[in-house]
Order: structure tokens, then C-alpha cells, then sequence
């Protein structure tokens, strides 16, 4: 919320100071939408604008270090990431589908 403040403060601040000959009328500018959301392939799918294709973009970052007995404070600490697309389109063949997951970095393993 801080930082929608500073940026609301700021815009305020060169609207102000601009002064009579830059005056900016908000209804000017132009309204860009946001995405549709896809109900029908599930839970995060927007439409892809012009198109009838629905994509998700999700990802994780798993970071750690494991302080266990014996191992003293110098572990190394474990980072893993992952990044996935799914698209989704229908076609007169049905739903098709593609799937990609990138994942790298280092997880902690068991004992």
C-alpha cells in the first residue's frame, strides 16, 4: 500500500506543478482492459486477446537452509524455482493443450 501512496503522491505532485499550459484531463487517456478470464478451462486461465486460446502462468521459489545437529551454520543453503505455461485452445479435433514446466536450482534432500 506504501508504494501506491508514493506513486499516487507523486502523480499528484507533477499534476499540480505543471501548471495551466500541461493540464491533464484523466478521461483523456485511454482505458485498457484487462485480461478476460477463461471459467470454462479452470482456475487462473485468461484469454489471450484476438484469440480464442485461454493461458495460465504459474510458478513457484522454494528457498532453505537446514540447520540440523551436526551440520553446524555453514550448510549450504538449498534454492529451487519453477515456471509453468499451460494453453489451452478448442479446435474442431477438441481441446488442445500445451504444457511447459521449467524448473532449476538446488532442493534439499533427506537423510
Amino acid at each position: 500500500m506504501r508504494g501506491r501512496l508514493r506513486s499516487c503522491a507523486a502523480l499528484a505532485a507533477i499534476l499540480t506543478c505543471a501548471g495551466p499550459a500541461a493540464a491533464l484531463d484523466l478521461r483523456d487517456l485511454p482505458v485498457i482492459p484487462g485480461p478476460a478470464p477463461c471459467p470454462s478451462k479452470g482456475q487462473g486461465f485468461v484469454r489471450l486477446p484476438g484469440s480464442d486460446s485461454c493461458i495460465r502462468v504459474s510458478g513457484r521459489v522454494v528457498a532453505g537452509v537446514d540447520l540440523g545437529a551436526g551440520r553446524g551454520a555453514a550448510a549450504a543453503p538449498a534454492v529451487a524455482g519453477r515456471i509453468a505455461v499451460d494453453n489451452r485452445a478448442d479446435t474442431d479435433l477438441g481441446e488442445v493443450r500445451t504444457y511447459v514446466r521449467i524448473g532449476a536450482g538446488r532442493r534439499q534432500g533427506g537423510p
